[in-house]
């Protein structure tokens, strides 16, 4: 499973910079607005310090990260919607992925050009949610007229999808996301189809100065952007695009000594590759064996098979059992056949439902 999540913003706020350092995709990145036309889509290996741990007790060759697709959208600006700025093309982008990191700028830098001639995040945060929902409110207002002349024959699934789009497009025109909405499951299936743009789940990534990286709480438009962040119940990060673009061209030793020099544990990029994992319900299990160590991707809430269907699609289907532990268990008795021995290997059948960290074996029949 590889679900994709869209990097968008104004012009010139870092996004293709962003993008390049997490994907050293070479995705062009220059100081002038709608450099980025056609989206660039690169792969990236999420980060988890637990895949070492457990090849510390299963030797392996091959050690594989669970991957997540990230692309790099072109800036959007005021009247996207309308067309402004081949806006009607990116928007459409942005109906292909299943979450957005929206890139906001708060760093001053009098030779990056600002498309609006001053930065002032909040604002620049309301002219690209502005835009997407000025799309959804046509959307919706589109799927309303025609859905509503059917219902008025009498028909029980338009009426209830009439009533959902009049319920989502009265939100948006009132200024709320369709993500913020109190929904129930059925609501959420007839909206699916659509591919809102406010429905999907957003992340602010706050692009702040090398100075203020270290602290960012103590830079005002970081602040801000968190504010706004916590307001909409979304998820905020900051990062610093130039140090991360440097670090994307070390070799690992040299990268190291660099994060070291600048005070760092880790790229932040890291913390936004694991937070856009997240934001999108997933989580992780492993399998371990002497052929490699995987990290695979499922949904948080889903059952066993479901997870095993990951693997192969025959998993699920006839799934009998799983054998699952945890990677303390490893690390307290050594192996998974001391595990065994100590009776810390559980069955599992067909209603468990996975666990972040799971390590598993899935028995299957014929």
């Amino acid at each position: 499973m590889v679900l994709r999540c869209g990097i968008v913003g104004l012009p010139n706020v870092g996004k293709s910079t962003i993008f390049n350092a997490i994907t050293s995709a070479g995705a062009q990145s220059e100081n002038f607005p709608f450099c980025t036309i056609d989206p660039n889509v690169g792969a990236v290996g999420v980060p988890d310090e637990r895949l070492e741990r457990i090849h510390k007790y299963v030797k392996t060759d091959r050690v594989v990260p669970a991957e997540l697709q990230l692309v790099d959208i072109a800036g959007l600006v005021q009247g996207a919607s309308q067309g402004e700025g081949l806006g009607n093309k990116f928007l459409g982008h942005i109906k292909e992925v299943e979450a957005i990191a929206h890139v906001v700028r708060c760093f001053e830098d009098p030779e990056v050009i600002h498309v609006d001639g001053t930065i002032d995040p909040v604002n620049d945060i309301e002219v690209i949610e502005t835009e997407l929902a000025l799309a959804d409110l046509e959307t919706l207002e589109r799927a309303y007229d025609r859905t509503s002349r059917k219902a008025r024959s009498g028909d029980k699934e338009a009426i209830a999808a009439a009533a959902t789009y009049a319920k989502a497009k009265e939100a948006v025109a009132a200024g709320r996301q369709v993500r913020s909405l109190d929904l129930s499951e059925k609501e959420r299936e007839i909206l699916r189809p659509l591919f809102l743009l406010t429905a999907k789940p957003v992340l602010f990534v706050a692009n702040v100065s090398e100075e203020d990286l270290h602290e960012p709480e103590a830079c005002e438009r970081y602040r801000k952007v968190a504010a706004y962040a916590e307001k909409q119940g979304a998820g905020v990060v900051a990062i610093s695009g130039r140090i991360e673009g440097e670090l994307s061209e070390l070799s690992s030793e040299d990268r190291a000594e660099f994060l070291k020099d600048v005070g760092l544990e880790e790229p932040g990029l890291n913390r936004l590759i694991r937070e856009t994992y997240h934001l999108l319900g997933l989580r992780t299990f492993f399998t371990a064996g002497e052929i490699e160590i995987r990290a695979w991707t499922f949904h948080e809430g889903d059952s066993a098979p479901k997870a095993a269907g990951v693997i192969h699609t025959d998993f699920e289907q006839k799934f009998i059992r799983a054998e699952i532990y945890r990677l303390e268990d490893l690390e307290e008795f050594g192996s998974e056949a001391g595990i065994r021995s100590a009776g810390k290997l559980r069955t599992e059948g067909k209603s468990y439902l996975m666990q972040d960290g799971d390590i598993a074996h899935f028995l299957i029949g014929p």
